[in-house]
């Protein structure tokens, strides 16, 4: 049988890979899989690469973080599976559990802590997940967080605790969340305030209300 010349098999072969690659996956990168919501394009671009579930070191967003901030939690979930670092901040110094308080997803959250995610980190705000899930009053997350071994006694780089974020904006049941979590209402902040005198400054009824009500609240 006559044999092909060298270039024209190479490229015989090339083709039959290409075909071969794109029977196995939908789309051309790991990223669009995820961006687009294909847990099953997802999973080829992962079998053909298993070391792209932690993302390239350049990366602006790393697998997980897209798939968590899309609120692709099916996707999310089998990147946690697959062995992405639960813990590998953002630019913005967002670790994963930062990203799923700020989706509200309480599934993500209790899925990261199960993983040992490290729940009292900081963002550059200064902030831990915790301190972001009282100020936009998310009490299931919030809950979940404590359950999971946030510290709720936590100074933010720029000011208070939890509780005295609850007290900017929160709800009457987040403040007493907080409250029976332990936290000293008259713990001061660094900037020299107690959560009733944010609660003041802010004009939070429910706040004053839960903090006004306590024995020694001035």
């Amino acid at each position: 049988m006559r044999r092909l010349p060298l270039l024209p098999r190479l490229l015989t072969l090339f083709a039959a890979l290409t075909v071969a690659v794109g029977a196995a996956t939908t789309f051309p990168t790991l990223d669009e899989a995820i961006a687009r919501g294909d847990l099953e394009d997802t999973k080829a671009h992962l079998k053909a690469n298993p070391a792209a579930v932690q993302g390239a070191k350049d990366a602006a967003m790393l697998p997980l973080h897209q798939a968590i901030l899309r609120n692709r939690t099916e996707i999310a979930l089998f990147l946690l599976e697959a062995g992405a670092s639960v813990d590998t901040p953002d630019r913005s110094q967002r670790t994963p559990l930062h990203l799923a308080v700020e989706r509200a997803n309480v599934g993500l959250v209790q899925a990261l802590l199960t993983r040992k995610a490290k729940p009292n980190e900081r963002d550059r705000m200064g902030w831990t997940p915790l301190h972001h899930a009282a100020a936009k009053d998310k009490i299931a997350i919030a809950q979940a967080l404590l359950a999971g071994g946030a510290d709720p006694k936590t100074l933010s780089e720029r000011g208070g605790t939890p509780l005295h974020e609850a007290a900017a904006s929160g709800s009457a049941a987040m403040v007493q969340l907080f409250l029976k979590a332990g936290v000293d209402p008259a713990l001061v902040s660094k900037l020299g305030v107690t959560a009733l005198d944010i609660a003041r400054q802010y004009k939070n009824d429910a706040a004053i209300g839960a903090l006004a009500a306590l024995p020694g609240a001035k």
